[in-house]
């Protein structure tokens, strides 16, 4: 096992299509990209060579007391799973997570090992047909505007952070983190990214891009949120058609995004209310170290 090199970009990228399919349509262009990601910690992404052929790839992450491992290594699986637990135990971490689509061959692993099923998540879309979606219906004294590079981002990182405090997945962003993940996405474009605001007040906020990797034909939302005290008033309904319609201009026919499959807020009732439904699910599974 060794670190990750800038020249294994292109077979990572074929490990996920192998492992996970459609599900992680990986390409070489965004392998590339997380060795110049900052907020990712030196020897956090390795792959595993087999008589110098690439067989593994992994990456950990740490997060509110976990080790989580993100691995594509068909038929390799088991130095991958050692390494993150092995990195949880020595940090003194609870936990360790590891996430992959339902059903697939990795359940048998994890199980074997003593993983336990901790919460599913769902990838959901809508189909946009050809006519634009019907402009939102905002709240009374809501005014929807573009996000402004250089002016906002500390409202709206605050705003992320409040609005999805009590998330079972969230942990707060600090200002590279959100640099790298989300200024610096793939496709960020400020004009995707619409803020509600109520008079000098952020209400709301849908962070939209005009692709998701490995499938440049579906829209993403990647962060849909409403603050409470603006909760309930329809808001969150408005942003996302807001959202809808801003994709379909840019030639998009269908959005995705994705959701916790308990979520206690309302958000999956009101995607599925909107049109969209469930396509893909996966699974969150742990270990107590």
């Amino acid at each position: 096992m060794r670190d990750l090199r800038a020249e294994d970009a292109q077979r990572v990228a074929e490990l996920f299509v192998a492992a996970f399919g459609d599900a992680r349509r990986l390409d070489a262009e965004e392998i590339r990209s997380w060795l110049n990601n900052t907020e990712l910690e030196p020897g956090s992404l390795r792959v595993l060579e087999d008589d110098g052929r690439v067989v593994g790839y992994g990456d950990l992450w740490f997060e509110r007391g976990d080790v989580v491992l993100d691995v594509a290594a068909p038929g390799h699986w088991e130095p991958f799973f050692a390494w993150a637990e092995g990195a949880g135990r020595a940090r003194g971490l609870s936990r360790a997570r590891a996430y992959f689509p339902a059903g697939h061959e990795l359940e048998r692993v994890v199980a074997a090992r003593g993983y336990r099923l901790w919460r599913a998540s769902y990838t959901m879309e809508i189909a946009l047909g050809d006519t634009p979606p019907a402009a939102a219906l905002l709240p009374p004294g809501i005014e929807v505007r573009p996000y402004v590079t250089g002016r906002d981002e500390a409202v709206v990182r605050a705003a992320v952070n409040e609005a999805f405090a009590g998330d079972a997945f969230f942990y707060e962003l600090s200002e590279g983190t959100f640099r790298e993940f989300h200024l610096g996405a793939r496709g960020f474009d400020p004009s995707l990214w619409l803020l509600a605001w109520d008079g000098a007040e952020l209400a709301g906020f849908v962070l939209s891009f005009p692709e998701r990797v490995g499938d440049p034909d579906l829209g993403w939302i990647g962060t849909l949120g409403v603050r409470a005290p603006w909760r309930r008033r329809g808001l969150g309904e408005a942003l996302l058609h807001a959202a809808f319609r801003a994709l379909h201009g840019r030639g998009l026919r269908r959005v995705g995004l994705g959701v916790d499959a308990e979520n206690v807020t309302g958000a999956l009732r009101l995607y599925e209310r909107v049109g969209m439904h469930v396509v893909r699910r996966a699974d969150n599974w742990v270990l107590d170290l």
